[in-house]
C-alpha cells in the first residue's frame, strides 16, 4: 500500500478534537483516557483500540464511519444563537447534555402542537 494512502489516527484525532473546539484535556476526561494518553495517540506514538476510538467519537459527536471518512467533517452552526446554546451546554456532562437534548425535544413538540392548533381556529 502506498504511504500516502494510510490512514493517519493521530491526526485526525487531533483534526476533530481542533474542529470541536476541545482542549486535550477536555477530550481526554470526556472519553475516559488520560491527557498523556491522548497526546501520545495525536503524535501516532500509540496506537488505540477499537474502544479507544469509539468513546473519542463519542465525545466529539461522530461516528467511527465518519472518523474514518477524512473527507467527513462535522458540521458547525455558524448562527449566533446556536453558537450560544453550544456554548451553554459544552462543560456539561453527557447525562446532562441528554436531559437537555430531551426537554428542546419536549418543547419543540409543544411548539409544533400550539401552531397546529392556531392554524385549526
Amino acid at each position: 500500500m502506498d504511504m500516502k494512502t494510510n490512514f493517519n489516527i493521530g491526526k485526525r484525532i487531533h483534526e476533530l478534537r481542533i474542529d470541536s473546539g476541545l482542549s486535550q484535556e477536555k477530550l481526554a476526561l470526556r472519553a475516559e483516557i488520560t491527557t498523556t494518553y491522548l497526546g501520545l495517540l495525536e503524535r501516532n506514538l500509540k496506537n488505540p483500540t477499537v474502544k479507544v476510538i469509539e468513546q473519542i467519537c463519542n465525545q466529539l459527536n461522530i461516528s467511527l464511519n465518519d472518523f474514518f471518512s477524512p473527507s467527513h467533517t462535522p458540521e458547525k452552526p455558524t448562527d449566533t444563537t446556536s453558537l450560544q446554546i453550544l456554548a451553554q451546554i459544552s462543560d456539561r456532562s453527557e447525562e446532562e447534555k441528554l436531559l437537555i437534548l430531551q426537554t428542546i425535544k419536549d418543547i419543540l413538540r409543544l411548539c409544533d402542537l400550539s401552531k397546529k392548533e392556531y392554524e385549526k381556529g
